[in-house]
């Protein structure tokens, strides 16, 4: 990290959430081997999160969870995180592997390791082939997709959309498909001006939600809720301008976050 990286509130956030997506353990013993020591210490400060576990609840994380010391990486312990990532449907093909979780794959390809992402991917007992980006994408396939996601809470700005599928959004791009990513989400009968800004989720469509899926008997807990695929309700309620955290917007919804924890 550079030392002259200016932090700002939502830089903090974003790389919070890139490095917990990378499988990265968020004690500050380990962002201080990473080299994030200016991040962690920055977030003390009184107009942005006054520390960091404040900084990490923020992100949409429940500290005790994700501060939890790293392991030693392992091929055991490598097998393992690839098995979690595929069976919560995370895209392990090379390049989105690498962009999303690129430590994991950088130790994966270490000769002492596996030597290739492809080798980690069939020591896991998963089909290489499947996974791969030489996936065909149908018109009819981009759609599904796009509703999956819009089903889940997902942004389909196109930038948010980029960022975390972008396989699918070059795809649905392509002249071959819609020509454009705004063209798909229309084709999935959906109004594009309504979510290019990401405004789909407000206060009261946050905790209407949050207080819906307990009716049906779900946990509403930071991991159960990522388990689910609600990622893009956790992003949108943590953002400043609606609750700061997941945790709040649960109190905010009449719950008690820590029995939902504990549950």
């Amino acid at each position: 990290m550079g030392r002259k990286r200016r932090w700002t509130r939502e830089k903090i956030i974003s790389e919070i959430r890139k490095l917990q997506q990378q499988g990265e353990s968020l004690s500050t013993r380990n962002m201080r081997e990473l080299g994030y020591s200016g991040m962690v210490t920055t977030t003390y400060r009184p107009d942005l999160f006054g520390g960091w576990r404040a900084a990490v609840t923020a992100a949409g994380f429940d500290p005790n969870v994700v501060c939890q010391r790293a392991r030693k990486w392992t091929r055991e312990r490598i097998i393992e995180r690839i098995r979690q990532l595929y069976e919560a449907g995370a895209d392990l093909s090379h390049s989105a592997a690498k962009r999303h979780y690129q430590y994991l794959v950088v130790v994966a390809c270490k000769p002492e390791m596996f030597g290739s992402w492809r080798a980690a991917i069939e020591a896991a007992g998963l089909d290489y082939s499947t996974i791969s980006k030489h996936r065909s994408w149908t018109k009819q396939r981009i759609i599904e997709e796009i509703k999956r996601l819009a089903a889940a809470g997902e942004s389909l700005s196109h930038d948010e959309a980029k960022r975390n599928h972008g396989a699918l959004v070059s795809a649905a791009s392509s002249r071959r498909y819609f020509g454009s990513w705004a063209a798909a989400v229309e084709a999935a009968g959906i109004d594009y001006q309504k979510v290019r800004k990401n405004n789909r989720w407000k206060k009261e469509t946050i905790i209407a939600t949050i207080r819906e899926l307990h009716r049906r008997g779900e946990r509403v807990n930071n991991a159960n809720m990522r388990r689910l695929g609600y990622r893009g309700l956790m992003e949108a309620a943590a953002r400043p301008h609606n609750f700061g955290s997941w945790a709040a917007a649960v109190e905010a919804a009449g719950l008690d976050y820590d029995e939902e924890r504990r549950a």
